[in-house]
């Protein structure tokens, strides 16, 4: 076995997101990178983040099983002691950037959406609470959700394009995400993410937290059932301690989308305080639900 370390690189712009080598899908897989040397290792080595719809991942340790012959020829280096790092602080976006989105509802396609579904109080609840934001990019229309810590940073935004009538995402001929950091250039920009919703733990200290994948999911499960704050991690992987360590004294269930409830049974078990995944969705799902990967909120 090597004796280098690799782990997957580090997000910085989409120009570090690759094209997927399974599904084709452009900025959509994350390479392993070795971390004395920052190198990439082969091109079809890494996961890509499409982890329902696609589920590539080739590691590093099943690269060199298969091509023993390039392991070898590795220089073989003895390990130099590294100097501990101090963890860089996360970056925020200007107040002012993320107070400029909060208008033009009638514009925003989620919103016309959530109006057909529910009473213009409500809707105007999740609004509030949720700080959903307008964006002109991508013809109009656009939302941006914020993830805004408990401090009440701006951590970044994430824009989605929907249709206003399904709900669904947008994705062609329009980019099916992007982030505000990204959009503004900020090279620098140290994106260190939060659970979207992460602001309302102020709210209520005794709530108990319901964590969802898709930010549209929580906003709708919010809606439903409200003796909940619900949150969403923003995609299957980020369900890790990172983000749900803010949690710890909170009773927390988990509503993985279907397809993705053993992962996060996994990794649930494998934190230092207890978060109950439930099995809702998997044991009254039909075949073709499990095909398409519905969520909670396509059952509410």
């Amino acid at each position: 076995m090597t004796q280098f370390k690799y782990v997957l690189e580090p997000y910085k712009s989409k120009n570090s997101r690759y094209t997927c080598p399974s599904c084709k899908q452009p900025h959509q897989f994350t390479r392993y990178i070795d971390i004395q040397t920052n190198a990439h290792i082969a091109n079809h080595v890494g996961i890509c983040n499409r982890a329902s719809k696609c589920g590539y991942h080739y590691t590093p340790k099943q690269y060199f099983q298969d091509n023993p012959q390039y392991e070898k020829s590795l220089p073989k280096s003895q390990p130099q002691p590294q100097p501990q790092s101090q963890p860089q602080p996360p970056s925020f976006i200007n107040p002012q950037l993320f107070q400029k989105t909060i208008s033009n509802y009638n514009k925003n396609n989620l919103i016309k959406y959530l109006d057909s579904i529910f009473d213009k109080q409500t809707v105007n609840h999740l609004i509030n609470i949720y700080k959903i934001g307008t964006s002109s990019r991508y013809n109009g229309g656009t939302t941006i959700f914020w993830q805004i810590d408990m401090q009440g940073n701006i951590r970044t935004g994430k824009l989605i394009k929907y249709n206003p009538i399904t709900g669904k995402r947008q994705k062609k001929p329009y980019v099916a995400t992007n982030w505000v950091h990204a959009i503004q250039c900020q090279k620098e920009f140290n994106l260190v993410q939060c659970l979207f919703g992460e602001h309302l733990l102020n709210e209520d200290p005794s709530a108990p937290i319901a964590i969802v994948e898709s930010e549209k999911t929580a906003i709708i499960a919010q809606a439903k059932m409200p003796d909940f704050l619900w949150m969403a991690t923003g995609s299957l992987n980020e369900f890790k301690p990172s983000k749900l360590n803010v949690l710890k004294g909170r009773r927390v269930v988990a509503y993985p989308d279907l397809s993705a409830y053993g992962r996060w049974f996994k990794k649930a078990g494998k934190l230092d305080f207890h978060i109950e995944v439930s099995d809702y969705l998997e044991k009254n799902a039909t075949e073709e639900q499990r095909k398409e990967g519905l969520d909670i909120a396509d059952f509410l």
